[in-house]
């Protein structure tokens, strides 16, 4: 198990990096021991998956039954959380920043915990069906979780913005393709 301790130092390195103070990526263990570790992120976070999970459920028509929801929509989060990292650890070679990849990791699994904290008030605006000017909060704030994203991927790599954006573009494109594979399975 994780200590307290570790898990508050990986929320507050990512809350560093949410500010774009690059030193937050001191707070991270950066080794391949701590890269694993930092997969309990996803068991922290897994509260707030599922609270928006159960709002986006709640716009769309389910004809599954409530275990093969479960079923569908757990593998779908260990699925998000492992495909990505794996295609990170694919690149990293041909972008030239494999050296940084196990400070990464880390850095990119506790900055999900937040990049999920700040989409909850987003999804409660989606699924309480409001419309007008308040429509654009949930823009604001899915743009602001691709910018951080994306500073997390350039400063954790040590890379450009450039090779970063693409990274981001990777992980949004993983994203579409579990979410509609899972949404499919559902339906």
């Amino acid at each position: 198990m994780i200590s307290l301790r570790e898990t508050t130092a990986g929320l507050y390195g990512a809350w560093r990096l949410a500010h774009g103070d690059r030193a937050g990526l001191d707070w991270f263990d950066a080794s391949a021991t701590g890269a694993v570790r930092s997969f309990y992120a996803a068991l922290i976070a897994f509260p707030i998956a599922t609270i928006l999970l159960a709002l986006d459920l709640s716009r769309i028509s389910v004809a599954a039954s409530a275990p093969k929801i479960a079923i569908v929509y757990v593998l779908a989060y260990v699925l998000d959380w492992a495909a990505y990292p794996l295609a990170v650890h694919w690149l990293v070679p041909t972008l030239g920043c494999e050296a940084h990849f196990l400070r990464y990791i880390p850095a990119l699994n506790w900055s999900r915990v937040l990049e999920l904290v700040i989409l909850l008030p987003g999804g409660v605006i989606l699924a309480s069906g409001v419309g007008g000017p308040v429509l654009i909060l949930p823009v604001i704030l899915f743009g602001a979780v691709v910018l951080y994203h994306w500073f997390v991927a350039k400063a954790g790599l040590d890379t450009s913005g450039a090779k970063a954006a693409g990274l981001v573009a990777v992980n949004l494109v993983l994203g579409v393709i579990i979410s509609v594979w899972a949404q499919s399975l559902v339906r």
